[in-house]
């Protein structure tokens, strides 16, 4: 199936956040700006998705909805087709996007004051989600070396080196710096996880992304005992 990734499609006047909440966001601007503010795709959705949507439309009845075994199926497959991961439909919670899903799994594993750490520059909700539940943020800066980003890790050891550290959210591809971590890091990085009972929650909507050369690696598919000690989130969009 062909996609015209070339062609422009005007989005203003359709209450969308991204173009029509640019003046009310940032005031008054050009009209040449470019909103790059939000992670908002300008390309139509794919046309099975658009033909999806338009027949359950023609059902005329909005009620609740379950998750069919096809949805299972779908995500079990797809991890296995493109990142070679063989997922259990029993491992899969649904929740309603990756910020509310860390929100949950914060308020299950921590307790107020507790501390979670992130490796910023980050997706900026990572810190309003950790300090809305009670916790505090633990900054493990990444180091710039020669235009491509790092983890630190003398930096990391010295941070979770304390007990009330419960939780590291992984950003894995990262955003925004885009790095790709490579099986070695994600290693040491679970290691020094394991060794200071932190749990690794590892935010992998970004996977399918991906240049030319580059192979996402999901955290949990390392071994075992990393899937036991993290929780992977990710989703379709």
């Amino acid at each position: 199936m062909n996609y015209n990734f070339d062609e422009i499609i005007d989005r203003t006047n359709y209450h969308s956040e991204k173009w029509d909440e640019l003046e009310t966001t940032f005031g008054a601007i050009p009209k040449d700006v470019l909103p790059m503010w939000v992670a908002d795709m300008e390309f139509r959705s794919p046309k099975p998705v658009i033909e999806a949507i338009k027949k359950a439309n023609e059902h005329g009845i909005y009620g609740y909805t379950s998750r069919p075994l096809s949805y299972y199926q779908a995500i079990i497959d797809w991890m296995e087709r493109r990142h070679n991961w063989k997922v259990k439909k029993d491992w899969l919670a649904f929740s309603p996007g990756v910020v509310p899903a860390l929100s949950f799994i914060i308020r299950a594993f921590t307790q107020a004051g507790d501390k979670v750490v992130v490796q910023p520059p980050v997706y900026y909700p990572f810190f309003r989600v950790i300090e809305n539940n009670g916790c505090h943020v633990v900054n493990n800066p990444l180091k710039l070396s020669n235009k491509k980003y790092f983890i630190d890790w003398e930096d990391l050891e010295r941070k979770v080196d304390d007990p009330r550290v419960r939780l590291l959210i992984l950003c894995s591809p990262h955003n925004p710096v885009g790095r790709v971590w490579q099986k070695e890091e994600l290693i040491i990085l679970g290691e020094i996880c394991l060794k200071h009972n932190i749990i690794v929650v590892s935010d992998e909507i970004h996977a399918d992304i991906l240049f030319k050369g580059y192979k996402h690696i999901p955290f949990a598919s390392i071994s075992p005992a990393f899937a036991h000690n993290s929780i992977t989130c990710t989703a379709p969009s």
